[in-house]
């Protein structure tokens, strides 16, 4: 497991319900993967938005913000800036592969392994947001 750069980060794992706990912290490092792989100026940065650990590149208008919490007792999310398309552009490339909460979030079930090629493409597609836009 990577190690947490960011305490308040680290609590935020922490505090999520155990049953979520192994799952959040799978996509946290899925995340990582799909960053690696892209080579960002400068990497993504970890912190919190709205109470959730956030994932962004660092250097500006590369990217937008994925972030991962507990959606309900039996899912996990990734979540997205609403006011993108990022999820509409998911649901265009997956279908109903996934399961979506509106435009915000793309959501995992506790009881099923996870996609990780499927969540490593979401992340790519948050994490290279404004250039895919600018194409």
């Amino acid at each position: 497991m990577r190690a947490f750069n960011n305490p308040a980060v680290r609590d935020a794992y922490a505090s999520f319900p155990p049953a979520h706990q192994a799952y959040l912290t799978r996509l946290r490092e899925l995340i990582y993967e799909a960053a690696d792989s892209l080579d960002l100026a400068g990497g993504i940065e970890e912190s919190l938005k709205w109470g959730q650990p956030s994932y962004l590149p660092v250097k500006p208008r590369i990217g937008s913000a994925v972030r991962t919490g507990a959606f309900d007792d039996n899912n996990c999310a990734l979540y997205f800036n609403c006011q993108t398309m990022l999820v509409e552009n998911i649901r265009a490339t997956f279908g109903d592969q996934l399961v979506y909460s509106k435009n915000r979030a793309v959501l995992f079930e506790l009881a099923k392994p996870l996609p990780e090629d499927v969540i490593r493409a979401c992340a790519t597609m948050a994490l290279r947001y404004h250039l895919d836009k600018l194409r």
